[in-house]
């Protein structure tokens, strides 16, 4: 089975990077939780290390795509009963939720709910002004810079890279060994705007919408690779459904050409303690079996206290 490593903070370190490679078919970095300097610090120690070893392995850089989130935030426990969205990047006060993308403002409507941090927070529109809106907390929790914000059951529809995508596009075609995944795929015509950005290069469809369950062949001709992501198809659906669509979704292998990934929560686990719990490692054997092509690891080697350890683990199945 194929395995994709999230690069982030608990994994930096060249040494650790290098060891991750042993086992590793790729690498992953997600753009939302880096700045364009951020980037190209990482993209560079990966081509000394990859200089080094004598190996290169591919790098997915994943794009928002159609998923929008929140700017430069500070963290907090829990928000006040009533907070502003407001078209902007940054701000200081709990009150004031920053938004960069103002396609968000375009398709509100009052009464909509708003999910955000994986559903851990929701949001019920109560008034909409010019490039800003107010919302009452329904579910309170805590909240910080960058997670995740779209409607529940009608994501905001995906039209072109935004800015900090192009961005990313434009460093990452810099370097050869760069692949693309994009957020919160619907139809396949997410393709045409990314192709005209990215050419020929890889790329994967992030599957994280219930609605992109009912275009599965779609996707499938139009990218080169299928990712069901549990986090935030989790938290459109509704956990209850989550395994119900992933039967679904495996039903539909045998008609599907592209290779296809399990991501969100396979060794979660792991993000904390040393080992797998024998329920996770009876799973990783029982989507194997299913089909799955490979898995995508998280938070267990971005930020997680044993990213060694997850790969050492994995290197003996």
């Amino acid at each position: 089975m194929k395995t994709v490593f999230t690069l982030g903070p608990a994994s930096e370190n060249k040494r650790l990077i290098t060891q991750l490679s042993r086992t590793a078919d790729r690498f992953r970095l997600n753009v939302a939780h880096l700045t364009a300097e951020g980037l190209k610090t990482w993209l560079e120690r990966l081509t000394e290390i990859f200089t080094e070893q004598g190996k290169t392995l591919p790098l997915v850089l994943d794009l928002q795509g159609a998923k929008m989130r929140i700017g430069n935030y500070p963290s907090c426990d829990y928000l006040p009963e009533k907070v502003r969205l407001f078209f902007g990047q940054s701000s200081d006060d709990i009150t004031q939720l920053p938004i960069p993308d103002k396609n968000l403002f375009h398709a509100l409507s009052i009464g909509d709910i708003l999910s955000l941090n994986d559903a851990r927070i929701k949001l019920e529109v109560i008034a909409i002004q010019d490039k800003s809106a107010t919302a009452k907390v329904l579910t309170n929790g805590g909240l910080s810079s960058y997670k995740g914000i779209n409607r529940v059951d009608h994501p905001v529809p995906f039209t072109q890279l935004n800015q900090h995508d192009q961005r990313a596009v434009e460093l990452g075609l810099s370097y050869p060994f760069v692949q693309f995944a994009c957020s919160f795929v619907l139809d396949g015509k997410e393709v045409t705007p990314i192709r005209q950005q990215i050419g020929d290069r890889y790329l994967i469809a992030k599957i994280e919408r219930p609605e992109a369950m009912r275009h599965l062949s779609q996707l499938d001709q139009g990218f080169d690779e299928l990712w069901f992501c549990r986090g935030d198809l989790g938290a459109q659906a509704g956990l209850k459904a989550l395994g119900q669509l992933q039967a679904k979704f495996i039903a539909q292998f045998p008609q599907l050409s592209s290779p296809k990934f399990l991501a969100g929560q396979v060794l979660e686990y792991m993000t904390h303690f040393p080992q797998p719990t024998r329920s996770e490692v009876v799973h990783l054997y029982d989507i194997q079996q299913a089909g799955f092509d490979g898995i995508v690891l998280s938070d267990e080697t971005a930020i997680g206290r044993y990213p060694a350890q997850v790969a050492e683990f994995l290197e003996q199945l």
